[in-house]
């Protein structure tokens, strides 16, 4: 599982330090109805990786100069609220032990009527501001990365907010 989120991380780096295709200025809203069952806005149409039980699904603003990105992870067991704590807490230790840097203004809120972690990090220069929830057996995380600069907030209040869960 830890190799999985290392990959996933590493995918996210490489794809901030070496997309060069900028989106438009008109926002899509992507569906996945089968299995994940959800929806969200994307700055343009967003590229999707729905490979195996680690989807990995992100568009790119041009301006600011923003990638923003979902990831899926379809675990073996539903979460409760603790084990979704500790499932999130063990993604920030990867995290801070990859990229040595630190996980920082981690906070707990309701998120689309359930508990959300959100929190912040930095690494190879780019900032990254994190909203980690779950469903049943699906633990989601909306990431919204700056090539530039500070999160955008209007940018992301969009994308964070059309997040839905669907039927």
């Amino acid at each position: 599982m830890k190799t999985a989120l290392r990959l996933s991380i590493f995918s996210i780096v490489l794809v901030s330090l070496f997309s060069f295709k900028y989106g438009g200025d008109e926002w899509v809203t992507y569906s996945e109805k089968k299995k994940a069952k959800f929806s969200v806005q994307f700055p343009e149409k967003p590229k999707a990786d729905k490979k195996g039980t680690n989807w990995f699904i992100s568009a790119t603003l041009s301006e600011p100069l923003t990638h923003f990105y979902v990831s899926v992870d379809f675990g073996d067991a539903s979460y409760t609220e603790q084990s979704f704590r500790d499932k999130v807490k063990s993604n920030c230790d990867v995290i801070e032990s990859i990229f040595s840097t630190k996980v920082t203004d981690m906070k707990e809120m309701q998120f689309n009527g359930g508990l959300c972690m959100e929190y912040r990090y930095e690494m190879m220069g780019l900032k990254s501001l994190v909203r980690a929830f779950y469903k049943d057996n699906k633990l989601f995380e909306l990431t919204c990365n700056p090539i530039i600069g500070d999160v955008p907030e209007a940018e992301k209040d969009k994308f964070f907010n059309s997040f839905q869960y669907l039927p």
